[in-house]
């Protein structure tokens, strides 16, 4: 997915979700991800960065730990993040790829984005982790459809793992039961992140591919208006089902998305 980001911080923030008066008729039906699934190198190598990437942001934060209970959970999660890396590195391996030739071309567009949503807290990185992990897990399930059976149940069985939100759910709970005033800012917080990761996962897609316009055609303005509005109505159901799941995410932790 991050080998889209061909916009990142600028053509991402220059895209907005088209007003709702503009789109009439909402689009309810499911989008099929096949064909926008990457090769088998592609996806799992952007994925296995992705889980290296959170192992590292967790490690990081031990020192930060509020709570020597909490800095020995957070370790579990942060090995329970490292296996799931593991495990996708082991299925590149044995597709005769090089892991660290799969991940390489993503390095710099993944730690652009984490640097660009970097909290100023250890509840805010912890809360960033419970959410951007979890959004980009359902995305990454959604996306596997286009896999082989067998390396998409793979994909699945790994992205399952719940340890990690279950430990971020428990510790922010009990630290804004303590300190009610950490609701606000954390709130506030995610709902800045679901916008980054929504604009980026919006820009994603190749707009003309999902209208069906021709890559080589010259658009007029009304044209652009037309597909970007097409586009949307095209993956509109996604972006719902990704909100719908962040709001549920949202709703465990008592915040409003």
């Amino acid at each position: 997915m991050f080998d889209w980001f061909k916009r990142l911080r600028t053509g991402a923030r220059k895209l907005t979700l088209p007003a709702r008066e503009e789109r009439g008729a909402r689009n309810m039906e499911a989008i099929d991800l096949k064909p926008y699934t990457p090769e088998p190198k592609v996806f799992l190598g952007q994925l296995a960065y992705l889980q290296l990437s959170q192992f590292e942001i967790l490690t990081n934060e031990l020192k930060f730990s509020p709570k020597t209970q909490y800095k020995a959970e957070l370790s579990e999660a942060a090995a329970k993040s490292f296996e799931k890396y593991r495990a996708i590195s082991k299925k590149l391996a044995g597709l005769g790829i090089d892991p660290t030739d799969a991940m390489d071309p993503f390095v710099e567009r993944i730690e652009t984005f984490h640097s660009g949503t970097t909290g100023h807290s250890w509840h805010e990185s912890i809360i960033k982790v419970y959410l951007v992990s979890g959004l980009l897990d359902d995305f990454y399930s959604r996306l596997a459809v286009g896999l082989e059976q067998a390396l998409k149940l793979d994909v699945e069985k790994a992205l399952n793992d719940k340890k990690f939100e279950a430990f971020a759910k428990r510790v922010l709970l009990e630290s804004m039961a303590a300190d009610p005033a950490l609701a606000s800012d954390l709130a506030l917080w995610g709902r800045r992140l679901m916008g980054d990761v929504l604009l980026e996962l919006r820009s994603a897609f190749d707009n003309r591919k999902l209208a069906g316009f021709p890559k080589t055609k010259k658009l007029t303005v009304a044209e652009e208006r037309e597909l970007n509005l097409s586009a949307y109505s095209k993956i509109e159901p996604l972006i719902s089902e990704l909100i719908g799941a962040h709001t549920i995410r949202m709703d465990a932790l008592g915040l409003t998305a």
